[in-house]
């Protein structure tokens, strides 16, 4: 069996054999892979190898570049490109019913079928971003978090025409929409932290679960901001949290939370997460110091932080004119605590409904 080699790494080969086809012809290009997929993230690995993984790479040429020279540049890759590189074929299957598609037959002869894509940056920008440039605070509030980290990672290998600057500026939100998504996921958790123990109480100890669930997806998310961090998809939340050696406490409680068999040590171990939340907020000094302990939930025996107040301070310290408009509204943030559904954040043609939220 082939040893797996990185995405990211096997783009570099690619490169290595790609450009000097393109220094022959003159161009100025970028070259890079942004964009969906785990090899993006540095998070593949030999499970990742079944579809849409691979030797790939994006060529980047200025638009009347691209006019002139892609369908060319296309078909001379496919006969100057080696059969393989870093032991992984260059070859691409055929699509699958399901749009994926997998790594080529390695023993075919002829011509490469590869994945080098020939694009312009608006046309990478807006397959990565959907029909959204963030310069409002309402632009920024509907791009999902994971197509901004699918953009501002992965590797640039070569750059004339300026993805960098792309990049460095889509880097992180403004900040006042950074202190809108943190005033709104502790008020998502100011709404939510009681009605976990409440449930158990009365009996219902799948509803404190799913409950209890909820908010440690809330802090997960809320723990990325605090941290400056676009979150990734679910699938990675847990494995790129636990990338940030910080959160290591966090984590242990969230765990416990999760783990709890009773609905009081599943409160308990919430609750130090909860206070951990406060605790990283207080470091990040945005507002005056916030007590670092629960208090009972109007005398109920629930441990709550008071998420609520948190996020009423943090929309206190808002200035930008946009953001002091949303946060006079309920806080409902933005797409990515809005919804958990892949579906809605995925239809690209309901981003402008979506962005009527704001």
């Amino acid at each position: 069996m082939t040893a797996f080699v990185p995405g990211l790494e096997l783009a570099r080969t690619l490169y290595d054999e790609v450009r000097p086809v393109l220094v022959e012809r003159g161009l100025p290009h970028t070259a890079a892979l942004v964009g969906p997929g785990s090899d993006v993230l540095g998070l593949d690995d030999a499970t990742s190898t079944d579809h849409d993984w691979g030797p790939r790479l994006q060529v980047l040429l200025s638009p009347a570049d691209h006019a002139e020279h892609a369908a060319d540049l296309h078909e001379e890759l496919r006969h100057r490109l080696p059969p393989e590189v870093g032991g992984w074929t260059t070859r691409v299957a055929p699509a699958a019913s399901d749009g994926t598609r997998g790594l080529g037959d390695p023993a075919a002869t002829g011509p490469v079928d590869h994945r080098v894509e020939v694009l312009t940056l608006d046309a990478l920008v807006r397959r990565v971003l959907g029909p959204v440039d963030p310069v409002t605070a309402a632009d920024w509030l509907v791009v999902p978090q994971q197509r901004l980290l699918a953009l501002t990672t992965g590797a640039v290998f070569h750059d004339d025409l300026g993805l960098g600057a792309v990049r460095d500026r889509l880097g992180y939100y403004p900040h006042d929409v950074w202190l809108y998504q943190q005033a709104s996921a502790w008020s998502a958790i100011g709404q939510d932290e009681h009605v976990a123990p409440r449930a158990g109480m009365a009996g219902d100890d799948l509803g404190s679960r799913l409950v209890t669930a909820r908010v440690c997806r809330t802090a997960v998310q809320l723990a990325f901001l605090q941290e400056r961090r676009y979150a990734p998809y679910d699938k990675w939340l847990g494995t790129a949290l636990a990338q940030i050696g910080t959160t290591a406490p966090l984590r242990a409680a969230l765990a416990a939370a999760l783990a709890a068999q009773t609905w009081a040590d599943r409160q308990h171990a919430l609750a130090r997460a909860l206070v951990e939340l406060v605790r990283r907020h207080n470091a990040l000094g945005l507002t005056a110091p916030l007590p670092e302990t629960t208090a009972a939930f109007h005398g109920r025996p629930f441990e709550v932080v008071g998420g609520a107040l948190i996020a009423r301070r943090l929309a206190e310290t808002v200035t930008d004119p946009e953001v002091r408009r949303l946060v006079e509204r309920p806080l409902v943030g933005g797409i990515d605590l809005v919804t958990a559904s892949t579906d809605l954040t995925g239809d690209l043609d309901r981003t402008e409904v979506l962005r009527g939220l704001y």
